[in-house]
């Protein structure tokens, strides 16, 4: 069966998307230009059309044999996660070159629970599994900073680096979060529901994409709250990409 081009087609419906011969995509230009997210602008750097065919491409490959809810999410998203790849592209002006990146050039990673900080742990403790035992209900963190040595701050990208979440995913029998809320360089958004159950599981995986997705530019820090409404385990799991330089990904433990 053909893979479904999925990403591609949100691309190419953007204008981000060229077919050609790779030694005429890399001379071939999508201009820098800037954007208003969260009510701040960021500028989205100049690159080359090769790369965002490899993004596209390389997106669309490692979706096609997950949930088609997943891969429609992504795509759905795909202008907002190759902004965030930009973003990051503008201060290690190397370009997008994914699996084959090498030094400052980028690639990215769908998200694992070894690149966040385990909340019930000691600062600087990874996750070693995004199941979480709940024994006592109201808000807890969920996502927060895993490089410093306070716990429950905001995580802050480098300058070459940019997550962007698109949604959460919960295999658990019995749900125990119902709402989150994020917040971006100490400003809070409003909470978003996450009922868990109200969501038709005879579907398959049970996955509530958020209202907008939520990019964590260059630079910038956020931390994420959840709201835990009754004791059980949470196996509750964002669904994103953590954009990073090929040479900070070169560690199979610290990813």
């Amino acid at each position: 069966m053909a893979q479904e081009k999925k990403v591609q087609a949100a691309m190419t419906d953007a204008g981000l998307y060229r077919e050609g011969e790779a030694k005429d995509l890399r001379s071939q230009f999508i201009e820098q230009q800037d954007i208003q997210l969260a009510g701040k602008s960021y500028t989205l750097s100049r690159i080359s059309y090769l790369d965002a065919r490899i993004f596209t491409q390389e997106i669309d490959t490692i979706l096609v044999q997950q949930n088609p809810l997943i891969h429609e999410i992504f795509a759905k998203n795909a202008v907002s996660m190759f902004d965030a790849v930009r973003m990051a592209n503008l201060n290690s002006k190397q370009g997008f070159k994914g699996a084959l990146a090498s030094g400052n050039e980028l690639d990215f990673t769908l998200f694992m629970a070894r690149q966040f900080q385990d909340p019930d742990g000691a600062v600087q403790t990874r996750r070693t599994s995004w199941v979480r035992t709940i024994s006592s209900v109201g808000s807890k963190h969920f996502f927060e900073d895993l490089t410093g040595a306070v716990a429950e701050q905001e995580q802050t990208m480098g300058e070459e680096e940019a997550m962007v979440f698109l949604g959460f995913y919960n295999p658990a029998l019995q749900t125990s979060i119902d709402a989150l809320q994020i917040t971006m360089n100490t400003e809070p958004f409003d909470i978003q529901s996450l009922d868990f159950e109200q969501v038709h599981t005879e579907k398959g995986d049970v996955i509530i994409e958020l209202k907008e997705p939520w990019t964590l530019p260059p630079e910038q820090s956020g931390k994420i709250e959840a709201y835990y409404y009754q004791t059980g385990t949470d196996e509750t799991r964002p669904l994103g990409i953590f954009i990073q330089m090929a040479k900070n990904l070169r560690s199979l433990a610290t990813p």
